[in-house]
């Protein structure tokens, strides 16, 4: 008979990205991981031989792809960049408030306390912040903004300004960052 499949890894990846998003990586131990995962210690270090490292390296990874998945998501039920925007930051103000301003976005506390210290942070860091842009810029492009240099100058400040605003929120405790940044980026996107 089979073993069933355990979800060990699920477990451990899903609760580091949460402690990653409220403590970061410097802040989250591996025995607390390890601890509010509920996985077996022995599956997190067969399953991630390179420990606490390993594991949040993937967790960004997931993280970015889940971002960027919203991101083209919300640009197809979006009519117009404006909408679009709109939407992408009124998530993540929710978002932040509904984790009572505890949780920003992995990667960038990870980028705060790792990077460049650790070389597969600094690495998988920048291939996330690489990909959101990416992604911004890719639906700036499908609302009609021709040139891909200016496509990927608003992307960066796009992302920019939504992390800008989560940090800001975040020591604040309040959404008052997002408010005040959306009347100056909305006019700089198409109609």
């Amino acid at each position: 008979m089979a073993r069933p499949k355990s979800d060990s890894r699920e477990k451990i990846l899903c609760r580091a990205h949460l402690l990653l998003c409220r403590q970061g990586f410097k802040g989250t131990g591996l025995a607390q991981i390890i601890e509010e995962s509920g996985a077996p210690r022995g599956s997190v270090y067969y399953l991630f031989p390179g420990g606490k490292e390993e594991i949040a390296v993937e967790a960004v990874r997931i993280a970015t792809a889940d971002s960027v998945a919203f991101i083209d998501a919300t640009r197809q039920a979006s009519r117009t960049a404006r909408q679009w925007v709109t939407a992408l930051l009124e998530n993540c103000s929710r978002n932040l408030q509904d984790s009572g301003f505890t949780e920003g976005m992995p990667i960038t506390t990870v980028t705060l306390d790792s990077v460049p210290g650790s070389t597969a942070l600094s690495t998988v860091c920048r291939e996330g912040y690489q990909s959101l842009v990416s992604a911004l810029q890719k639906g700036l492009e499908g609302y009609g903004v021709s040139s891909p240099e200016q496509a990927r100058g608003l992307a960066t400040l796009l992302l920019c300004a939504l992390e800008g605003a989560m940090i800001l929120a975040r020591a604040h405790q309040s959404l008052d960052p997002f408010q005040q940044i959306m009347p100056h980026l909305l006019p700089l996107l198409p109609e």
